[in-house]
C-alpha cells in the first residue's frame, strides 16, 4: 500500500475540519507519519502510560493488583466512566480500576490510580522511557483549573501501546489480563468504526480513545492472522466531530486493507 498517496487523497476532504497527526507502524518499521512528533492535548490517551506503569510494577512485584482501595463516594470526577454513577460502591481493587480506566475510560478510576502511585513518581518513571519526550503527564483528569495540559504525540501513543502489548507477550501468564479491556473497549466509533470482529474472522482490534473539547483521538492495534499494525490518529481544533470520526474510520479501514492485502 502506498500510504503517502492514500493520505494525500484523503487530505482535502478532512483538512478544513481538523488538525490531525498520524503514525502507523507494523512489527518492524514505520509505515507513514504526519505531525508524528507534535504534542497534542492528550485527553484520555494519557491513560495509556498509567496503565503500563501499573502492570510493569505488578510484574516486578511492587504492586498487588488485588489491593483494595477506598474510593470516597463524594467529589468523584465526572465525564466518561461509571464510578461517578456507582457511588454506593466505595471499595475497588487496583485491577478493577485499571480495567475501568481503559474499557470505559473512567476518569475517577484514573485519578485514583494517579493518586495511589503519586503524580511525581509517575512523572519520574516516564522519564526513564525511550518515549519520554513524546508524552507529558502534568495533572489529574478533569482538573482544568490547574491550567495545565497533558500532552502526547502520535508516535508516543503508538510506542506506549506497543510497550503494553509487548509486556503481555513477554509475560504470557498476564497477556489476556493486560489485553482484556482493550478488546472489550466500549468506544468503537474511531479507528474500528467501519469494521466488526463478529463478521471478520481472525480480526482483533484493541483501541483506546481520547475526547475533550474539540479533541478526538484514537490509538489502536489491529491484529489479523498473526499480522499486526499499530495506528494513532490524533485530532485537535475539531470543527465538526463527525468529520474527525470519519477520518479515523477511514484510516482504520486502510489499516485493515493493508493487513488483508498480504493474503
Amino acid at each position: 500500500m502506498e500510504w503517502d498517496k492514500e493520505l494525500h487523497v484523503l487530505e482535502p476532504k478532512f483538512a478544513p475540519f481538523i488538525e490531525s497527526g498520524i503514525y502507523i507502524h507494523d512489527e518492524t518499521q514505520k509505515l507513514v507519519g504526519k505531525n508524528e512528533e507534535e504534542l497534542f492535548p492528550a485527553a484520555s490517551i494519557i491513560k495509556l502510560p498509567i496503565y503500563l506503569y501499573y502492570y510493569e510494577q505488578a510484574i516486578q512485584g511492587n504492586v498487588n493488583l488485588m489491593h483494595k482501595m477506598n474510593v470516597s463516594k463524594t467529589s468523584r470526577a465526572n465525564g466518561s466512566g461509571v464510578l461517578h454513577i456507582l457511588t454506593s460502591i466505595e471499595e475497588w481493587s487496583i485491577e478493577e480500576l485499571l480495567q475501568l480506566m481503559i474499557a470505559v475510560s473512567d476518569n475517577e478510576a484514573t485519578n485514583q490510580l494517579i493518586q495511589y502511585a503519586g503524580l511525581e513518581n509517575l512523572q519520574a518513571w516516564i522519564k526513564t522511557k525511550k518515549w519520554h519526550e513524546r508524552v507529558a503527564l502534568r495533572r489529574y483528569l478533569m482538573d482544568y483549573e490547574s491550567g495545565l495540559v497533558n500532552e502526547i504525540s502520535p508516535r508516543g501513543a503508538v510506542e506506549i501501546l506497543k510497550d503494553i502489548i509487548e509486556l503481555g507477550n513477554t509475560y504470557p501468564t498476564v497477556k489476556n489480563q493486560i489485553e482484556k479491556p482493550f478488546l472489550l473497549q466500549q468506544f468503537r466509533t474511531g479507528l474500528p468504526g467501519y469494521l466488526d470482529e463478529r463478521t471478520i474472522p481472525d480480526l482483533e482490534m484493541l483501541n483506546k480513545t481520547g475526547e475533550d473539547n474539540r479533541i478526538r483521538h484514537d490509538v489502536a492495534l489491529f491484529r489479523y492472522k498473526e499480522r499486526i499494525v499499530f495506528i494513532a490518529t490524533l485530532n485537535k481544533d475539531v470543527k465538526e466531530e463527525a468529520k474527525a470520526i470519519e477520518w479515523m474510520e477511514e484510516m482504520g479501514k486502510l489499516a485493515f486493507e493493508f493487513l488483508t492485502d498480504m493474503d
